[in-house]
């Protein structure tokens, strides 16, 4: 019985660390919509100086183009060639609406920020950057 106790008690505890562990996270590609769009146009927004304005235009594009992206998701049935050239689509689509609400300066410095960040992704704590070497 006391075996028993402990081995739940672990199981509870290993769930509970792993869900927090996702939450700091962000959640990953479990976003919702609304989520997604949230955090990319408060990124946009920091990161580019967006008047009031542009971040209420922002905040609508990337909202319309984050139910896209989840609806490719939903529907790709597995097959991830077919979602990630759809989703190639659905991100140009977006490029261009976005590059009528941002100036000049602003899109070049998002293009700049999202080829680091998309760069910078899959490498871990302790591997060493280009940048380093």
């Amino acid at each position: 019985m006391r075996k028993t106790i402990h081995f739940l008690l672990l199981l509870v505890m290993t769930t509970t660390g792993v869900a927090g562990l996702n939450a700091q996270r962000g959640g990953g590609m479990n976003w919702d919509p609304e989520k997604r769009a949230e955090q990319q146009t408060a990124n946009m927004t920091e990161k580019l100086s967006l008047s009031e304005a542009q971040t209420a235009k922002v905040k609508e594009i990337n909202l319309k183009y984050a139910k896209k992206m989840s609806e490719a998701r939903q529907s790709a049935d597995g097959d991830r060639e077919a979602m990630r050239a759809t989703m190639l689509s659905i991100r140009e689509e977006q490029d261009k609406e976005l590059q009528t609400v941002l100036t000049e300066e602003q899109w070049q410095q998002w293009v700049k920020f999202r080829d680091e960040r998309k760069e910078n992704r899959g490498k871990g704590a302790g591997k060493k950057s280009k940048k380093s070497e």
